[in-house]
């Protein structure tokens, strides 16, 4: 079959493509910008269609010689999205008519039961695209799913970063009451699954499904889930009678990597309850069959997000922010040396030899590790560099000979931290060293420990990595008059 993807540079377009791809079909991608395609692997195992999904020369040129279009154009951010939306849908039921195409798929949002006033902006906008695909005259699905569950979905990263801030943190939360309204989430790949499964639907299928996980949740068990998943402890959640879409979408924004136009129309649609019709999961199970294993239940699409496992995990075009909270410091000097010589302080240190830092504050910090339950001032070094093996407090995670050493810490911490050195060659004999510490929080813990201690660790890595540096110049200079 020969696919259209209108939005192929999106979340859940970036994700199908693939797997349209490993299911024989041929695809053609319809993108402003070609320039977005770098960074994915398909990119060159499919056609790309330059143009505009609001223009319809452009639309009805990518239509061409096509047997389906999978539609994923949700241009929710900023004023006028709803109008752009519903200009790409006509643009797209003309050209495909045109064309001669044979099946529409649209993916769109939940819409509240019974609701037809006072629904959201975003929710009336994803309704009225599903609404013009279906009055024209190419068979169409509408898919109507509510958050997605998988790395670099809004909703989902929305939810993991509030819960990561929220978590660990009081022993009482107040939320809004709006908190305690239900949503059934979808795992990606479920979401994927529905797509091409109704790609090759018969003519006479010409409706829309709603689409979801076997569960209805409400969105503080959805914060909850992700808790027990990640590992943070849960606060005794309280409901809050406050309404203030705008405000609440400030903090959303301030919190997560998701943008305050996004987080609008976002955390207006929270007003409803979005739950699927139980009919139409099962007419769509009769049609397509169910994903591999089932429907996939929220904790285990949290878990599959939190292992980065096949679609759930991250992607080149997932918006900046997405995926684990990763807070970095990171220290960068030019030596007057070659890589090698740089390389062999970094490969001696540990042991008897220590981190060329501050005097005693490693030592200390062991003692109070040690009264944590960590390992402390341990002192040990393999008798080479490899893979799993323990360096003094540090558990060496990758090697690259003579580029690259990275350690995980093992002391008790309210997070990961890890410790990475590196050096590049920049001349015959100068070099750069590269010295980075990153820290994935655990629950507000985390992030309260990382901003209490910063000011210290900046002074006691930045002296390190200076120190290293400068030992590694004076080696090279003595090295070169003894010769």
């Amino acid at each position: 079959m020969r696919c259209l993807v209108v939005g192929a540079t999106g979340y859940i377009g970036s994700r199908l493509v693939p797997r349209l791809l490993d299911a024989g079909h041929t695809v053609r991608v319809l993108v402003r910008d070609p320039a977005r395609l770098d960074g994915q692997d398909w990119a060159r195992a499919v056609e790309v269609e330059q143009g505009d999904a609001t223009d319809h020369d452009d639309v009805a040129s990518a239509c061409d010689g096509m047997d389906a279009v999978v539609h994923l154009v949700h241009a929710m951010e900023g004023p006028g999205y709803a109008e752009r939306d519903r200009v790409a849908a006509e643009a797209l039921a003309d050209g495909a008519a045109a064309a001669g195409v044979r099946r529409i798929v649209y993916l769109g949002g939940l819409q509240p039961a019974g609701e037809t006033n006072g629904v959201s902006g975003h929710l009336s906008s994803r309704r009225e695209v599903g609404d013009i695909l279906l009055a024209g005259s190419v068979p169409a699905v509408v898919l109507r799913a509510g958050i997605v569950v998988g790395t670099g979905s809004a909703s989902f990263e929305m939810i993991r970063h509030l819960t990561e801030t929220a978590m660990g943190g009081p022993l009482v939360l107040p939320l809004p009451d709006r908190m305690w309204n239900r949503i059934q989430p979808v795992a990606v790949g479920d979401v994927l699954h529905a797509i091409a499964g109704c790609l090759e639907l018969a003519p006479e299928v010409h409706r829309g499904f709603d689409i979801g996980g076997p569960e209805a949740l409400t969105y503080h068990r959805l914060m909850s889930g992700y808790a027990a998943e990640a590992g943070l402890r849960r606060p005794l959640p309280i409901p809050v009678p406050l309404s203030a879409p705008r405000l609440t979408a400030r903090a959303v924004a301030a919190l997560t990597p998701v943008q305050r136009g996004l987080a609008e129309p976002l955390v207006e649609s929270m007003k409803h309850e979005l739950v699927c019709d139980e009919q139409d999961l099962a007419d769509l199970s009769a049609l397509i069959g169910d994903p591999p294993g089932g429907p996939t239940p929220y904790r285990r699409a949290v878990r599959r997000a939190l292992d980065a496992e096949g679609a759930a995990g991250p992607g080149p075009s997932d918006a900046p922010g997405s995926g684990a909270v990763e807070l970095v410091s990171e220290h960068v000097h030019d030596v007057d040396a070659p890589a090698d010589a740089v390389w062999s302080v970094i490969a001696g240190l540990g042991g008897d030899t220590g981190w060329y830092t501050v005097p005693g504050v490693w030592t200390v910090r062991g003692w109070v590790d040690g009264l944590l339950g960590g390992p402390g001032n341990r002192r040990t070094r393999p008798a080479r560099l490899t893979s799993g093996a323990a360096l003094d407090f540090w558990r060496i995670e990758d090697v690259e000979e003579g580029h690259r050493l990275r350690l995980r810490a093992e002391a008790a911490l309210p997070g990961t931290a890890r410790l990475e050195l590196r050096v590049d060659p920049t001349g015959r004999r100068a070099s750069r060293y590269v010295q980075r510490v990153t820290f994935r929080p655990r629950g507000m813990a985390g992030r309260a420990y990382w901003y209490a201690v910063y000011p210290g660790h900046q002074f006691v890595f930045a002296v390190m990595a200076r120190t290293i540096a400068g030992v590694a110049t004076t080696r090279h200079r003595r090295a070169q008059k003894a010769r």
